[in-house]
């Protein structure tokens, strides 16, 4: 069973950014903001370690599409994280509601050493058509 989250948009035209809010978020509590890449930020409720919010900067270039399909980034925000840190934002990142904005996935140029990459998932219609990107 899937939990129906609610979520907000807001994206500043001039400076290319979109910041996505999800259920929870405000008011005042730690939380915990990685930097992904250096444009994809998430912003994490450690204590129930639900995401909060994600940052999006130059957005349309994260949008557009190459030849061969997505854009894709190396996550390298988890680096330098402990384990648990890391499985904790892997976990937000592939769950609802981030999943429906960002999709994960795994390089594996060695069998020892595979590493995650990200990269927009379909955008809302209404959201495609103001960055002039395909929905």
């Amino acid at each position: 069973m899937t939990e129906q989250t609610s979520e907000r948009w807001s994206y500043l035209e001039e400076d290319d950014i979109l910041d996505v809010y999800f259920d929870g978020f405000g008011g005042e509590r730690p939380v915990w903001t990685i930097e992904l890449t250096d444009n994809i930020t998430i912003t994490i409720d450690r204590s129930s370690k639900k995401a909060l919010a994600l940052g999006l900067l130059d957005v349309t270039a994260l949008a557009s599409r190459t030849p061969s399909g997505p854009r894709s980034f190396p996550i390298t925000g988890l680096a330098d994280l402990p384990l648990d840190e890391r499985d904790l934002v892997l976990e937000a990142l592939t769950s609802d509601p981030v999943r429906r904005w960002l999709d994960v996935s795994t390089v594996e140029l060695l069998p020892d050493s595979p590493f995650a990459v990200i990269h927009l998932a379909a955008l809302p219609s209404e959201l495609s058509r103001r960055l002039a990107v395909p929905a």
